[in-house]
């Protein structure tokens, strides 16, 4: 399981509560928050077993002697 900082849970109050008009206890903001990436981890595993080639990895040197490591799915989601 994922751990969710207080910080996100409260995130997610302000922006359920912006967005929607809907108002979350704590309690009720981080398990919706627990569902929600739960449900994504779920979406993000199926479309690994089905584009596993948008996951490999490249490692790439940048001129200041550090390491890249990229997938392409980070390209994919920057362009």
């Amino acid at each position: 399981m994922v751990h969710i900082s207080p910080d996100t849970v409260e995130r997610f109050k302000q922006i359920f509560k912006r967005e929607y008009g809907v108002e979350y206890s704590d309690s009720e903001a981080w398990e919706a928050t627990h569902n929600l990436l739960g449900a994504f981890n779920i979406l993000l595993k199926e479309d690994k077993k089905q584009h596993p080639e948008n996951y490999k990895k490249k490692i790439y040197s940048d001129d200041g002697g550090g390491v890249i490591i990229q997938t392409k799915s980070d390209k994919i989601i920057s362009e």
